[in-house]
């Protein structure tokens, strides 16, 4: 790298890296956070590996289309080596990842852009490194897909271009990136941008016959792969959210284009939560500004494609790495563009991957158009740089706390724009666990008008209504989740609490039909033989729960609920053999490792 050697700049992205998101190891888990780390039983013991590749994501949770086994590797070394009392280890874990993936950045715009100045390699990686938008990948634990998914797909572009030199090691180069890429589509289902770059990288370097056709065969053998793995494994689809109109999606693509380029240039309000469409808000004059503003936003959107297409067309002539790196960019935009249907319409953690593409181009056609103006104007043009890069370095560094814990990311999320249905779903959860029966109750009852339609919320407005003891109120949400297949069990399982509260009758037939809905549902079954237990059928309790065991027998959970009843039967031996099941499933199961003999 031309004045910069490629040690020094490695080291410096590291520690810029580690500058801006060091306030992170102060934070919790927030968000998803719970259902993939606290609740997930597979990453508890390097036992369960091979049978976390036989599962999707969300295991006891929402069911989700998520096949991302190694994010659920990383967890399991997280778990291993921080438990749950440490936070701060997860995330060291995850600012590890993100420097990681900046220097694989590196490597790789620098053998894309050679022989151009090495140090716009290095300024791509900086920025994208200490960008802010980044935070909701870098710092939440569950946004740790990306974070893989760019390390190996860098790493697999890089090492793919080292194995056009034809040197010795061109082989070896080959059967590595290939992996990479495997490991990119293995750790988020967007990782097969990396291997589409890639064959545009061929095109664009009009490589021989015989390479395209070495790397069909590589591309081949990683699809095939990966396509076994996830075609084999335990998968319950998640309810499919309505298709958007294929009227709308130009609309919706025009507007997301708008929106992010101001968080790309300008990144002062984010959030997790975000929308770009005309949904109702929470006044009508607050819908009005907001169609009005969608509006036009939607013709700024246009007009930033036009001007896009038009940067392209004279990069193409007269800069060719400038166009490569600009469609390179487009073809890992495209997936999150709206043109196809999505669970949501913007999210900041989308343009993780098609920001590093975006940031090399820009770099590319300002070293072009600098280069035929003054010193003065390429010094302050180089000091303007530098301060937007400053700014970003402390923008990210500062959006930090807005992850500190769960109620400071809900607040802070709702208080600068997304204040959603979904948000006062969790805010509310978040007060009904804390025994604030009434700020729950407010916070569904906001859910429900901001998205009368949606089940969940008002599933929710029924259970704090339980908690709450206000029967009438928790039986009228109910009926609102009659519609809902998705949450049948649930709602059998809330009539249950509802009817044992108000006439103290056992209610053990609705809570057996509650695990007939919903076989695979642990905390269902769960509370099921707990109800069992409780009414004196120990024994039945016991055999019910062997025999799920046989069918699912990787929750460490399951095993030390079976050594307690196998106690309670007074079969020690069998409870003896129980708790070691539970102890080889999670590492950390100090309870099970008490009632093991010495």
């Amino acid at each position: 790298m031309k004045n910069l050697s490629r040690p020094v700049a490695i080291v410096l992205l590291i520690a810029a890296t580690f500058l801006v998101y060091w306030p992170a190891l102060r934070n919790g888990f927030v968000w998803d956070d719970t259902a993939l780390v606290l609740r997930d039983p597979l990453i508890r013991s390097w036992r369960l590996i091979p049978e976390g590749f036989r599962h999707f994501l969300f295991l006891d949770a929402t069911a989700s289309d998520f096949y991302r086994p190694l994010q659920r590797l990383t967890f399991t070394a997280d778990y291993a080596l921080y438990g749950f009392g440490a936070p701060w280890g997860w995330h060291l874990t995850s600012i590890c990842l993100h420097a990681a993936a900046a220097v694989a950045l590196l490597l790789f715009a620098q053998k894309l852009i050679a022989p151009r100045d090495g140090r716009l390699a290095f300024a791509a990686a900086l920025i994208w490194a200490v960008h802010p938008l980044q935070t909701s990948a870098v710092t939440y634990i569950a946004g740790r897909a990306d974070l893989l998914a760019a390390l190996f797909g860098f790493s697999g572009l890089a090492l793919a271009l080292a194995s056009l030199d034809n040197g010795p090691r061109a082989r070896l180069a080959t059967f590595v990136a290939g992996g990479c890429f495997l490991g990119a589509l293995l750790s988020k289902e967007s990782g097969i941008v990396a291997l589409l770059i890639w064959f545009l990288i061929l095109v664009w370097r009009r490589a021989a016959i015989r390479t395209f056709g070495k790397w069909l065969a590589v591309a081949g053998l990683v699809l095939g792969i990966y396509l076994d793995l996830r075609s084999s494994a335990e998968h319950t689809p998640p309810p499919a959210p309505p298709p958007t109109p294929l009227a709308i999606r130009p609309i919706l693509a025009a507007r997301a284009a708008a929106e992010y380029a101001g968080l790309l240039i300008a990144p002062l309000n984010l959030r997790m939560e975000r929308d770009v469409t005309t949904l109702p808000q929470a006044t009508p004059e607050a819908t009005r500004r907001n169609a009005q503003f969608r509006e036009y936003q939607t013709l700024l959107g246009v007009l930033l494609i036009v001007g896009f297409a038009a940067w392209w067309r004279r990069a193409w002539r007269t800069a060719p790495e400038v166009a490569l790196c600009l469609a390179a960019g487009v073809l890992a935009y495209l997936p999150v563009s709206n043109l196809f249907s999505l669970n949501a319409t913007v999210a900041e953690h989308w343009l993780y991957l098609p920001g590093a593409f975006l940031f090399l181009a820009a770099l590319l056609s300002m070293q072009d158009w600098l280069a035929h103006r003054s010193v003065l104007v390429q010094r302050s043009a180089v000091a303007a740089l530098a301060l937007w890069v400053a700014f970003l370095g402390g923008r990210t560094a500062l959006q930090q706390s807005a992850w500190r814990d769960q109620r400071t990311f809900l607040e802070h999320t709702i208080a600068t724009g997304g204040d959603t249905a979904r948000m006062r779903i969790n805010l509310g959860n978040l007060e009904s666990a804390a025994g604030h029966h009434d700020a729950a109750l407010a916070q569904f009852r906001l859910a429900t008008a901001r998205a009368p339609e949606l089940a969940m919320a008002w599933f929710g407005l029924a259970n704090a209504a339980i908690r709450a003891r206000d029967f009438p109120a928790a039986h009228a949400a109910l009926e609102k989740t009659q519609a809902s297949s998705f949450l049948k069990a649930d709602v059998l399982q809330a009539r249950a609490v509802l009817e044992y509260l108000e006439t103290g009758r056992d209610t053990g037939d609705v809570l057996r039909q509650t695990v007939e809905a919903a076989p695979h549902n642990w905390s269902i079954r769960k509370r099921y033989l707990e109800h069992l237990d409780e009414r004196g059928q120990t024994g039945e309790a016991a055999r019910q729960l062997g025999a799920f065991l046989e069918k699912e027998a990787f929750r460490a959970e399951s095993w030390l609920l079976l050594a307690s009843f196998l106690d309670k039967l007074h079969q020690p031996d069998a409870a003896v053999t129980a708790y070691q099941q539970a102890a080889e499933r999670d590492v950390r199961d100090a309870v099970s490792r008490t009632h093991l003999p010495k």
